[in-house]
């Protein structure tokens, strides 16, 4: 063969390539992508090390077992590989003391947590830029303040069918069982800027059992919007009354729906919209709400600046009666 004719038939044809399309296209093979790993831990160095290791699409398993520490989750899943961390009730995450740390806190988006038991932390779960994670089947309880957070900036997150109980052993007046967004107070701190909210939007609370929580069942902060509060059941949630914390469920931000809920024991109303910063508060929707006893105030008390609240007009248990607005 002649090299030499060969290589100047090969550039021209290259050439007219190029003239006709005007550009030049290479084929280059995809890369191979990264099977999905599946990672069984049975300690807390294990599971520190798979945590830190993780990618979208994988899967911790946790052995049966205490797993003590602070854990931490900041790899990010995808909404079509999410990262999965899941094990039985009898696997614990654990600091070993309601004074002192977080026992997870997830900083990735689109991670589930599954079936297993937070206990003994100063905070159960925290979620700081957190979006589309979903924690499901989970028994949190026995916790120093809050058994979940949800702040940061964290959007579409899902907190379901799970056993929330005894929290604020340290610290009554910050034992919330689900605490979506930051307080006015914090926004500086949050986001940088006093007056820039915390955009915890999206947040869906759905088919959880909350038990003596000694703040509300679900504190829901001013500046975070859209969010849903489900089929959720309340025994004894807001029991201490402290730092206003006297209902089961307070919400102070705007566009929520509120709705299939039930329960027993509350300080004063059932549920409550307030309005701790102007422009929030405004637009929640209650309704089908009315399986409630124990309940000395109103089933939906609501503050008589939030704008635009829905009460559905049905039968009510709580003793002072349906709501404080007009139904409709």
């Amino acid at each position: 063969m002649n090299t030499s004719s060969s290589l100047r038939r090969a550039v021209a044809h290259l050439a007219v390539g190029i003239a006709a399309t005007g550009a030049l296209s290479v084929a280059v093979a995809a890369a191979p992508t990264a099977a999905a790993e599946i990672t069984t831990v049975s300690t807390a160095s294990e599971l520190k090390s798979a945590l830190a290791s993780a990618t979208a699409g994988d899967t911790i398993r946790l052995d049966d077992g205490v797993y003590r520490g602070k854990f931490a989750a900041s790899a990010d899943g995808t909404a079509a590989a999410p990262i999965t961390l899941v094990g039985g009730r009898d696997a614990v995450l654990t600091t070993g003391s309601v004074s002192s740390g977080y026992a997870l806190g997830l900083s990735g988006d689109h991670w589930n947590l599954s079936g297993f038991t937070v206990s003994v932390a100063k905070k159960g779960i925290v979620l700081d830029h957190s979006s589309g994670s979903r924690l499901d089947g989970l028994d949190i309880g026995s916790i120093g303040q809050e058994a979940v957070h949800v702040r940061s900036d964290s959007r579409d997150v899902v907190v379901a069918n799970s056993a929330i109980h005894d929290t604020g052993l340290d610290s009554t007046e910050y034992g919330e069982g689900v605490y979506v967004g930051s307080a006015k107070s914090n926004w500086a701190s949050i986001t940088g800027s006093a007056s820039t909210p915390d955009r915890s939007d999206g947040v869906t609370i759905s088919g959880n059992t909350f038990t003596n929580t000694s703040a509300e069942g679900v504190d829901i902060k001013e500046g975070t919007a859209a969010g849903a509060v489900i089929s959720n059941v309340f025994v004894n949630a807001g029991f201490s009354g402290v730092n206003y914390a006297d209902s089961w469920v307070d919400v102070k931000g705007n566009g929520y729906l509120v709705q299939g809920n039930s329960g027993t024991t509350a300080v004063t109303d059932a549920f409550q919209v307030h309005v701790a910063f102007d422009g929030w508060g405004n637009g929640n929707v209650f309704r089908g709400n009315g399986a409630v006893t124990g309940v000395p105030g109103y089933e939906v008390n609501v503050h008589s600046a939030a704008a635009g609240t829905v009460v559905e007009c049905a039968p009510t248990g709580a003793s002072g009666g349906l709501s404080n607005v007009a139904c409709g």
